[in-house]
């Protein structure tokens, strides 16, 4: 391969981990070398459609390949800590898919790895990219007030099991939430200082635990932010997920899942 490029390996080879493998071997400035899963047939499918030449179930060869700069830490959230310290400590930059890890202080120890090895971790908040949501920062750069609403219909019982499982995936909270938090820190432009939230059992009562949720947010710059997050019921307007930034007269909303942007200013019809 090309040495200006970036060698990588994807860990974790279902939905998620196969969107990345295709993501890395579109770049330009990357190369797909490894596809690693504890299923290495799942593996070995996932290298073939993306073009890398290794695959398998071991992930200790992934530590001590050379050609390998970057991972991308895409299994399920419980092993994210485990697999990220090996990351930083074999020296290998990673993007890690969201959430981070099951708790604070995981995330936290991962953090310090990373900046005592000298390597980036980056986290997969993906919705930060999109056209619509990099132009509502641009138009409102410095909003007052922020929303987001992310209102999804129930799931079937025992659907995402392993993504609603508090030890496995941190819960519906923290799996999806997270897009919500990230999201009004991004169009914001700055950081939560206060937060005050509400939990409920709304759909699957067999979780345990809130899977719908409200907060309201004071960002230290004085503006103000809502959500509303869970499985009470898709919303019929806006789509299961839209976020608005307003401020001085105007006001822009994201919806339709990213993909679109309405604009209002003050005067304008």
């Amino acid at each position: 391969r090309n040495m200006t490029e970036l060698g990588v390996a994807v860990i974790g080879c279902g939905f998620q981990g196969a969107i990345h493998a295709g993501n890395v071997a579109r770049s330009p400035r990357a190369t797909l070398v490894s596809c690693v899963d504890l299923d290495g047939e799942r593996a070995a499918l996932v290298a073939a459609a993306h073009g890398a030449e290794r695959h398998g179930a071991d992930i200790s060869e992934i530590w001590t390949d050379p050609e390998i700069d970057a991972v991308v830490i895409a299994t399920t959230t419980h092993t994210h800590h485990e697999l990220a310290l090996a990351a930083a400590d074999h020296g290998k930059h990673m993007l890690i898919e969201k959430p981070m890890a099951i708790t604070v202080d995981e995330c936290l120890e991962i953090e310090r790895a990373c900046e005592a090895a000298g390597v980036v971790a980056a986290l997969g908040y993906k919705f930060r990219f999109t056209d619509a949501v990099k132009a509502a920062r641009e138009a409102i750069p410095r909003p007052k007030v922020l929303v987001a609403q992310t209102l999804y219909d129930p799931s079937p019982p025992g659907a995402n099991a392993w993504v609603n499982d508090r030890a496995l995936g941190g819960g519906r909270m923290v799996s999806s939430l997270v897009h919500s938090v990230d999201l009004l820190r991004f169009l914001s432009g700055d950081e939560v200082a206060k937060v005050f939230a509400e939990g409920a059992m709304v759909g699957d009562d067999s979780l345990g635990e809130p899977d719908t949720s409200t907060a309201t947010l004071q960002f230290r710059d004085g503006a103000i932010g809502s959500i509303v997050h869970g499985t009470a019921g898709a919303s019929g307007l806006l789509s299961t997920w839209s976020f608005q930034a307003a401020a001085a007269g105007a006001n822009a909303t994201v919806h339709d899942h990213g993909r679109r942007l309405s604009l209002h200013r003050e005067g304008e019809p």
